[in-house]
């Protein structure tokens, strides 16, 4: 396996959809995962829990998922406290993989030495920001995932992989959310695999064509769902 020797740490919140679903998929495609921080007891870990919840798919849970395995477990109140900082430098990680986190701290982003990666559910660089997939049905453009690195910005890092989704089998903004995250989490293993195959390249984002999306409006979820309707 190309990346055997590889230190990979992942950082999620506690129990959130999209971090299980990224590290149920890195497991399956056998990507050597030496820890996971998880931030929990916090304001945004209670909210993160609850984001994407549904009636229709919920992957395993964080115990299920690393059962079996040799991945150290490490609990934090606060990803950017001095904390993660310490376990970050004693794991000296070559990527370290986001799988829902608030925004960070450079002195988070600089500990890992290929860099950090994040799963974006929108095709950048348009479609920076919040609930990007609502907006992109909303404006009739392609809904995807993006695979980037991070840096100091907010989904401004260099791109690694991109893919757009079908929405026509969707008929509801919850279930083209729930498909954007699992495409999310496939092209993260896939992300890996590329950089250290040297299969891929990152292409830094042409900002000139960024937009960065706040929180869409419950009032127009309707509409969103309508034109959703209309793709039967």
């Amino acid at each position: 396996m190309i990346i055997k020797n590889k230190k990979i740490v992942m950082m999620m919140t506690v129990e959130n959809i999209h971090g299980r679903e990224i590290l149920l998929n890195l497991i399956r495609s056998k990507i050597p995962i030496h820890a996971v921080i998880i931030e929990h007891n916090s304001k945004l870990s209670e909210n993160t829990r609850n984001y994407l919840k549904n009636d229709f798919y919920n992957p395993k849970s964080f115990s299920e998922i690393v059962k079996g395995t040799e991945i150290n477990i490490h609990y934090v109140t606060h990803h950017n406290e001095q904390e993660t900082v310490n376990l970050l430098k004693e794991y000296s990680p070559d990527y370290i993989i986001l799988g829902g986190t608030r925004i960070l701290k450079e002195s988070i982003i600089q500990t890992g030495k290929s860099g950090i990666l994040n799963a974006h559910p929108a095709i950048l660089p348009k479609y920076q920001g919040l609930d990007c997939v609502a907006w992109a049905i909303l404006n009739n453009d392609p809904v995807g995932a993006t695979i980037h690195f991070i840096d100091s910005g907010i989904d401004s890092g260099p791109i690694i992989l991109q893919e757009s989704i079908s929405i026509n089998d969707c008929r509801s903004l919850i279930e083209v959310r729930i498909k954007a995250m699992k495409k999310c989490a496939e092209l993260m293993s896939k992300a890996i695999f590329g950089l250290e195959s040297g299969q891929i390249t990152p292409i830094a984002q042409d900002h000139t064509l960024a937009i960065k999306h706040p929180a869409f409006p419950n009032d127009k979820i309707k509409e969103v769902n309508e034109i959703l309707e209309k793709t039967k």
